[in-house]
């Protein structure tokens, strides 16, 4: 099955009286290749890769001395409790005084060697170990700490459904999200891969996890996204071009996520970032996975984050569409919900989330 038809037969429209995912309720059975498969390529992976984990070591030993590898307790499959390995990263004792957070990006806990571990997914090598064990397995869903997973319950209805199966070094999630898109969209994207899982599925992401750390494109998609999501907020009429700007220079300078600077700066509201972070998820969608029927779903998406309509009104067009076939613009502007100003202004921002930038 081709990606985008994967993704249309389990993609809806976000609002209303549809939803994104289902959860059916059997038991998720994994493929029949993929422990052999996991056993036999973690082995060889870690023998192959035996020297680089050395020079990677003796890096880190030169720039912070010890201790080489960073270990933590991850939630698995069923919940189960386990240590995961990487490559120490950051500073000792990089939480003694915040507790667990996320990390972000240019976070100052990072080390210059850190930060090429991370832009280069070195730091992760150590995971092969928790593959051959069977802690992991090389495509699944991200494996979160505890304590986030006991906050993510609190917000995020079915978050546990991502503990069916086993955590992966990479997923759908790693690669078609990226490490600030909102647990919410991240869980939208596991969900996608546990209710599709297959053998040549994991083939597929592996590849495609291969190619993204070769060329190098993990740090431009991250750039990527961040530019967009900053645009679509501007071009809403939320924040200034100058508020935009300043947000961003701060973001180069000290890090961070876009949206939460800009509450951070008073610019933009909790509320309104919230519905910028669930827009993301159809915006990192748009140019990859989504076959034409759905991109008026997402033209719909931007009008409403733009508040230039409101959800009984697309739900009254998208109604109205069923059964006339019409463009979805025409209807909202037939209806008198919309200018045709307005309506060039959402189709332009629709342009620029197909692009990708």
């Amino acid at each position: 099955m081709k990606a985008s038809k994967l993704f249309n037969s389990t993609l809806n429209k976000v609002s209303g009286n549809y939803s994104l995912v289902e959860y059916p309720p059997k038991p998720v059975k994994e493929p029949f290749l993929k422990r052999p498969f996991d056993v036999l390529f973690s082995f060889l992976g870690l023998v192959v890769l035996f020297p680089v984990g050395v020079i990677v070591a003796i890096a880190i030993y030169i720039e912070d001395g010890l201790p080489i590898l960073f270990s933590q307790v991850r939630l698995g499959e069923n919940g189960r409790k386990f240590k995961i390995y990487k490559f120490r990263s950051m500073i000792k004792n990089a939480e003694q005084s915040t507790g667990p957070v996320w990390a972000y990006k240019k976070d100052h806990r990072v080390t210059r060697v850190g930060d090429f571990l991370r832009r280069t997914k070195l730091d992760e090598l150590p995971q092969l170990f928790n593959i051959l064990r069977g802690d992991m397995s090389f495509v699944g869903p991200r494996a979160e700490r505890p304590e986030l997973v006991s906050e993510f319950r609190k917000m995020i209805p079915g978050f546990d459904y991502r503990l069916r199966v086993k955590p992966g070094l990479t997923g759908i999630a790693q690669v078609y999200g990226n490490y600030n898109t909102h647990p919410r969209n991240k869980l939208r994207y596991d969900t996608v891969y546990i209710n599709n899982e297959s053998f040549w599925l994991d083939i597929k992401l592996i590849f495609a996890t291969i190619w993204y750390t070769v060329a190098y494109r993990w740090e431009s998609k991250d750039r990527r996204i961040d530019k967009l999501i900053g645009q679509v907020i501007l071009e809403s009429g939320v924040i200034t071009e100058g508020q935009l700007q300043e947000a961003l220079v701060h973001q180069e300078k000290w890090g961070g996520k876009i949206g939460e600077i800009l509450i951070e700066k008073g610019y933009i509201t909790e509320q309104k970032l919230r519905d910028f972070l669930n827009l993301q998820v159809s915006v990192n969608s748009a140019a990859t996975w989504m076959a034409p029927s759905k991109k008026e779903y997402l033209l719909g998406d931007i009008m409403l984050a733009a508040e230039v309509i409101n959800k009984e009104q697309l739900e009254e067009a998208l109604d109205y569409q069923k059964d006339t076939g019409a463009k979805l613009g025409s209807i909202l502007i037939e209806k008198g919900y919309i200018s045709e100003q307005a309506l060039k202004d959402c189709l332009d921002r629709q342009v620029v989330a197909r692009n990708g930038h």
